[in-house]
């Protein structure tokens, strides 16, 4: 994705859904997700040539809580999954897998006055190889372009995956513990239950806390740590370690292994000299069992 994705792309159209085009609504098992008010897509529609039309609506509470980076991945999130069970034959009984997840988001998006209701996602498909997609996506708001993103995921038969996972295929989430959290104001959250970073002995260095009860990061019973919780982790590290009002506008995830729910993660982030004036640049990564499980490359705006 190029460094610079919306400072020269901002344009403005009257986007909407397609006139005479077929208008769906969209199932929330496409977007694998159990609770209804968690669907942010509201319907989607075929343009032909790998490309769709989708709407999008941004809640001003509910479970998201109103935080602009776990809405924007989870919209990104959505888009995927639905493209790719509803137009492209991923079976809805096979286990997908996050390979990456990038994007780049205009400051201003964060006024809290600039707050969008309905958004409009053009989403064009790349196909990388048998079983695995690419799904790329231009995000409008009042017809401005305001976000791009991109995501890479392959599937898996249920049975090929849990002979991948072994033992770690079930979880115990009532014996899933987390460690007491740092105070919600250094990470950028407003409330405990938001955070997702315990303090360690090391500055600049958190554990990774799992609490299952947040339903804005654990929908559903899994049998890893999802990759939203670890981009959530990389926000709130960032947001640490370059003091308040710093705005994630370019993210750039890359997912090496599973998370596990039994063993420490730590998170660590350090902010890298930057070539651009008001830019700072942070680098994330999470190691678990002495081996990097993944790692973020964050741009935030001051």
């Amino acid at each position: 994705m190029p460094k610079a994705l919306l400072s020269d792309r901002r344009r403005h159209t009257n986007a909407i859904l397609p006139i005479g085009a077929s208008v769906r609504n969209v199932p929330q098992e496409y977007v694998h997700l159990h609770d209804a008010e968690a669907v942010l897509l509201t319907k989607w529609s075929s343009l032909g040539s790998d490309r769709y039309a989708v709407t999008a609506h941004w809640p001003e509470a509910g479970v998201y809580g109103g935080a602009v980076p776990l809405l924007l991945s989870q919209t990104i999130r959505q888009g995927a999954l639905l493209i790719g069970h509803s137009e492209l034959e991923v079976p809805l009984s096979h286990q997908t897998l996050m390979e990456l997840m990038d994007f780049s988001v205009s400051s201003d998006f964060y006024d809290p006055h600039n707050k969008p209701d309905h958004l409009f996602i053009l989403v064009t498909v790349k196909r990388n190889k048998p079983r695995s997609l690419r799904i790329e996506q231009s995000i409008l708001s009042e017809g401005r372009l305001v976000a791009e993103g991109r995501l890479d995921y392959s599937w898996i038969a249920s049975a090929a995956y849990r002979r991948l996972r072994g033992e770690h295929t079930e979880v115990a989430w009532e014996e899933v513990t987390s460690p007491a959290p740092v105070p919600a104001h250094t990470v950028g959250r407003s409330h405990e239950r938001e955070v997702v970073l315990a303090p360690s002995d090391r500055p600049n260095r958190w554990q990774l806390r799992t609490d299952v009860s947040n339903p804005a990061l654990y929908d559903h019973r899994v049998d890893h740590v999802p990759g939203l919780v670890l981009i959530e982790a990389a926000y709130q590290a960032a947001h640490a370690v370059t003091a308040p009002d710093c705005h994630p506008i370019r993210v750039m995830s890359t997912f090496n292994r599973y998370v596990e729910f039994d063993s420490p993660c730590w998170i660590d982030a350090i902010v890298v000299p930057g070539l651009e004036e008001g830019i700072m640049h942070v680098e994330i990564t999470g190691v678990q069992n002495g081996e990097r499980a993944f790692s973020v490359s964050m741009d935030c705006a001051r």
